[in-house]
């Protein structure tokens, strides 16, 4: 099978932009789709370039924006998108879909990574709280923080930076991105004392479920939530297609690969 492989991501632009800017760098054709996945559609990729020479990474925007909002299509439309993902699975060695825990229910995130807990059928990797955490260079002393709105985080961030690196989070984020993959690697790799990273989506994931609390109230405007835990495993993906956890001992290697990249700039 050619190596191809697909990122879901829930945002339309900033996802895609700095996986992008990454999967270029480790010399992937890169593909970065302008629409978005529809249950109408059921992965039509036919229509794109994929180079044979090389190794492909398709980027697209996944059905729903919020994991709530996707389980209500899977489960109204759900011979749709049995067959999207369907397609996908024997035309991509590797499939990940990128989401944030915003403020959906703990249900939902379980049910959603239930359904998505392997690379081959797709696997769930979750921000929390969201795309935005990569730019938190403080995530591993954050206290309790409530939100109503994510885009009170985001505008601190934004600030933040602006004010220290006259750039915007995601410009940060395209910047320092191996950097920040080792941080949040050797973060969670020391909070579960886990070397096989493969297994950390799931570990963040109960953890995320135990420590962040929400409080939902019929007025949406007025259901808030209590982040208390601030991580990504978005480098479990980076590393995967990376042929780096082939062993179920990878910490080490793939820690070496983000050090290796950081030497080379």
């Amino acid at each position: 099978m050619q190596n191809n492989y697909l990122f879901i991501v829930e945002g339309s632009n900033d996802e895609k932009s700095i996986l992008k800017s990454a999967f270029e760098k480790y010399g992937f054709n890169v593909i970065k789709c302008e629409e978005k996945i529809t249950v109408e559609s059921f992965g039509d990729f036919d229509k794109y370039e994929l180079k044979s020479d090389m190794e492909n990474v398709v980027i697209i925007e996944g059905p729903k924006n919020r994991i709530h909002d996707f389980l209500l299509t899977f489960d109204t439309e759900y011979e749709s998108i049995e067959k999207l993902f369907h397609y996908q699975a024997y035309q991509f060695s590797g499939i990940f879909l990128i989401y944030d825990v915003d403020h959906n229910d703990n249900d939902d995130i379980d049910l959603m990574f239930n359904k998505f807990n392997n690379e081959t059928d797709g696997m769930l990797l979750l921000n929390s709280p969201c795309l935005e955490v990569l730019a938190d260079t403080n995530a591993n002393m954050k206290q309790e923080k409530r939100f109503n709105h994510l885009s009170e985080y985001k505008k601190s961030l934004n600030k933040y930076h602006y004010v220290n690196n006259k750039q915007s989070s995601i410009q940060y984020i395209i910047s320092h991105f191996d950097e920040i993959m080792i941080y949040f690697l050797e973060l969670n790799r020391n909070e579960f004392q886990e070397n096989n990273i493969m297994l950390h989506p799931e570990l963040v994931k109960n953890k995320i479920n135990l420590d962040n609390e929400r409080v939902n109230f019929k007025n949406q405007d007025e259901s808030y939530v209590i982040f208390r835990y601030f991580t990504t495993t978005l480098y479990v993906a980076i590393a995967y297609i990376n042929k780096l956890t082939r062993s179920l001992d990878n910490y080490e290697e793939v820690l070496s690969f983000f050090k290796n990249k950081l030497k080379d700039k």
